[in-house]
């Protein structure tokens, strides 16, 4: 395999801004580096304390070591090299978003005939428990599109999961005026069977010749049950995915409680915990969920990292002692971990500072740290303005969007 001779130091170390008692901007002579970027709350590991600034130095950090993979595999011009990314015109047309691409090689693969493409924007993920070893995988996605496209999902939701399948749906179908994600499941009993538009062209078996095998398999998809889930804001759908002879059983979960461009609050905040526990109790950790939202990074990559996460805070590895190395930091690692294995995941800052301020609200609650009981000056309005008033995380370009031939407006672009 060639190899790219570019070296990347990410060896980062960002600007510190200093914030004073009276709001403005005037270092305070008496406070330290690490005291200007800490919130200060006792009982907390020090990247549970950063300030606002200091996380949108952390996602600069992570975008550059995103930039300098993308131009590693660009100038390795190897289709075997990590970074790779494939730009065949039949597989840029299979994506939603022009610039939301899977790396190559980290990428699911359909099960096709030889010589058709098998391309879906769809990323295998997997994460380590940092106590036990143990895996847990994801399937990271873009909404499914129209067509042929809704075939492709659905072949994949058969062939990549196991007995019971469970896909989490972090998307409205339409969003702003915007298709965000086809409607490719049953929505009720009215209409409780969706056809596959395309039948699945299989491969043949192992020790079967092609006249022995279709070549063509129908598919389906029906509705055996519908509820609302008031605990995790969801509508579930209990489906059953058919392919030729075969079938499975679907969970279906659609949280409706994170619109794009917005971070869940309050009672949503509260449903999307409980939407990871749930989701995660009708699986397995070998049998990957299916996340998506539009693009398949954002709301999509920032759920990942919170599932494993706060299992990490459960297990106790999150709050453990760091003080052998106190910049150690697992939701940089995390993320930076997501990435490697799909490009933009946590796509933009404020969505990185939702997955630090989810896991400080959590740990707080285990460790019984209440902000009503921190000592006066941990209360006072300075706290609030560096943790949420007085910073603005930096803005993000929008995804753009791909137009199909049948859409009028080619100018069109959408944001994850």
């Amino acid at each position: 395999m060639a190899q790219s001779p570019i070296r990347v130091d990410t060896n980062i170390v960002g600007m510190k801004r200093s914030f004073s008692q009276n709001g403005d901007d005037d270092a305070e002579p008496s406070a330290t580096a690490d005291e200007r970027e800490s919130l200060g709350i006792p009982g907390l590991p020090a990247f549970l304390n950063l300030t606002m600034p200091a996380i949108g130095r952390k996602f600069q950090d992570l975008e550059w070591q995103e930039r300098m993979r993308i131009m590693e595999g660009e100038l390795a011009n190897d289709p075997k090299h990590r970074w790779a990314i494939e730009s065949d015109p039949e597989i840029k047309a299979r994506n939603r978003y022009a610039n939301i691409q899977a790396w190559a090689n980290s990428r699911i693969h359909l099960k096709v005939p030889d010589g058709q493409c098998d391309f879906i924007n769809a990323s295998p993920i997997t994460l380590k428990d940092s106590k036990t070893g143990e895996e847990t995988r994801y399937i990271a996605t873009q909404g499914p599109r129209d067509g042929i496209h809704l075939t492709h999902f659905w072949q994949m939701v058969f062939d990549e999961t196991k007995e019971i399948a469970v896909i989490v749906m972090l998307t409205r179908t339409v969003e702003g005026g915007r298709e965000k994600c086809a409607q490719y499941y049953p929505v009720d009993m009215d209409n409780p069977t969706v056809e596959l538009p395309a039948p699945l062209r299989r491969p043949s078996q192992e020790g079967e010749s092609s006249e022995e095998t279709p070549a063509e398999s129908p598919g389906k998809v029906q509705l055996l049950e519908y509820e609302f889930d008031n605990d995790c804001r969801s509508e579930v759908r209990k489906l059953e995915l058919t392919i030729g002879s075969e079938s499975k059983t679907v969970w279906h979960y659609m949280f409706a409680g994170w619109p794009d461009f917005s971070r869940p609050e309050g009672d949503d905040r509260k449903a999307l915990i409980e939407l990871l526990h749930v989701t995660a109790s009708k699986s397995t950790l070998d049998n990957p969920r299916i996340i998506h939202c539009s693009a398949g990074v954002g709301r999509t990559g920032t759920f990942i990292a919170l599932d494993h996460l706060l299992r990490e805070l459960d297990s106790g590895e999150l709050l453990k002692d760091r003080e052998s190395d106190p910049d150690d930091d697992p939701v940089f690692n995390t993320v930076n971990t997501l990435r490697e294995q799909r490009v933009h995941m946590v796509y933009n800052e404020m969505q990185l500072q939702f997955v630090y301020e989810v896991l400080r609200e959590q740990s707080m609650l285990k460790l019984g740290i209440s902000y009503d009981h921190l000592p006066a000056e941990l209360r006072s309005p300075k706290v609030a303005r560096l943790s949420d008033d007085d910073y603005v995380p930096a803005s993000k370009p929008e995804l753009e969007a791909i137009v199909s031939p049948i859409q009028s407006d080619a100018s069109d672009e959408e944001s994850e």
